[in-house]
């Protein structure tokens, strides 16, 4: 029985690790797609991240990214950009990795030299929920 619940303990610390990744991911993506184009610096921000972590999914890197970065246009055109915000932030339980995600972000919204106003927005409200 002990055994059973150590392998339990061992797979969801592997669950809520990648939930994290996936997560941050998805803010990453956010990022890149807020101010509703899609630019090469960004993507390249962000692909060159993602290709830095020990992914351990069952899906490809790149197929969460394509359908991940499709959810994240939805929730900009559906003026959802908070609750998705707030949403990923609630499986972030590490206060590094919640660091990084405004990191992340403030690389990305600079990428092009320019930061849009919702660019702003986004990132003041992802500071005030770190």
């Amino acid at each position: 029985m002990k055994f059973e619940q150590l392998l339990n303990h061992f797979d969801m610390g592997i669950c809520v690790e990648q939930l994290q990744k996936e997560s941050l991911l998805d803010i990453a993506l956010l990022f890149v797609c807020i101010d509703e184009k899609i630019e090469t610096e960004e993507m390249e921000i962000v692909r060159d991240w993602a290709n830095t972590l020990h992914w351990n999914s069952a899906i490809a890197l790149q197929d969460y990214m394509d359908d991940a970065l499709g959810k994240c246009l939805i929730a900009i055109k559906q003026d959802e950009t908070e609750c998705f915000i707030q949403h990923r932030l609630s499986h972030i339980v590490d206060k590094p990795m919640r660091e990084l995600a405004v990191s992340i972000a403030h690389r990305i919204s600079e990428a092009n030299g320019e930061v849009c106003d919702s660019e702003k927005r986004a990132l003041a409200m992802l500071e005030s929920e770190i």
